[in-house]
């Protein structure tokens, strides 16, 4: 299975993963560098095919939109080569705290990346941001602003890219489209506000973390809706297992029936609510 190489805009590609796996974003700036969104080390050839099929001459940036494996395992690749790693402080804060142990179990499956790249480990970000940041290439405006809401929505460290001049909003995890989200490393209700604030955010284009990209505004407040909804629902009824009013295998049955019927990485539903009975999220 391969990535996808679609281009967003004039200068945004994004490498759209294969079965509701991570996407990442390529903005390229008007003399060919470019900021890279998220990178995963198991990942790392086709993210360097996608940098040599967009004429991308170098990397000025990588982005962290937040602390989980599939965004932040291949800073150590990055930084390496002197690109400089950003991220919010709640991103880096994450992986100080918690980012290790996730790192050497991620790993196990592949440990011949190890001898691959000698050292790799667990990298954080270099260049910090508290609340909001701009980051400027030729041509090129990128407003990333910090939106977890109290600290934690779908992660401690979920951050939101707007390109100024091209108007494309890249949402991170904090929006899945035709996939089933992971949420059992979130705080639900947090996540649910900050979705009520980017409902009202403008853009021409927008790039989820999973999931197909989507044009247009409206079809893209449409989508923010539609995983305000799930995770409304889905919390709602996870509350209720929780209260004993409701068993989690009705939960499962109606979570890959009805609306979410066509979702794909359905195997999520059985995980999320096996983390939300043990007690290892909110």
């Amino acid at each position: 299975m391969e990535s996808a190489i679609k281009q967003i805009s004039r200068s945004v590609y994004a490498m759209i993963g294969p079965q509701g796996s991570t996407n990442f974003g390529i903005v390229k700036g008007s003399d060919g560098s470019a900021a890279l969104i998220d990178a995963d080390i198991r990942r790392i050839d086709d993210i360097e095919e996608a940098l040599q099929l967009t004429g991308c001459s170098k990397i000025s940036y990588l982005i962290d939109t937040h602390e989980h494996f599939d965004h932040t395992s291949a800073n150590f690749y990055f930084s390496q080569r002197g690109i400089p790693v950003v991220a919010s402080a709640g991103c880096a804060a994450a992986m100080r705290d918690e980012g290790g142990p996730d790192f050497e179990r991620m790993m196990k499956p592949v440990p011949e990346l190890y001898e691959r790249f000698p050292g790799l480990c667990l990298t954080l970000p270099d260049v910090v941001f508290r609340d909001s940041t701009k980051i400027a290439l030729p041509g090129v405006t990128l407003h990333l602003k910090y939106c977890a809401e109290n600290g934690h929505s779908h992660s401690r460290g979920d951050t939101t890219i707007f390109f100024e001049e091209e108007e494309v909003f890249i949402a991170g995890d904090l929006l899945y489209t035709e996939v089933h989200p992971v949420t059992f490393f979130g705080n639900i209700p947090n996540w649910l506000t900050a979705l009520k604030s980017l409902l009202k955010s403008h853009y021409k284009q927008l790039l989820p973390g999973h999931g197909p990209a989507v044009e247009g505004e409206q079809a893209g407040k449409a989508y923010f809706k539609k995983m305000y909804d799930y995770l409304e629902d889905f919390h709602g009824r996870l509350v209720e297992v929780k209260a004993g009013r409701q068993n989690a295998e009705d939960v499962a049955r109606h979570m890959l029936s009805g609306t979410y019927a066509s979702f794909g990485k359905t195997r999520m539903v059985q995980r999320n609510i096996n983390h939300f009975l043990t007690g290892r999220w909110f």
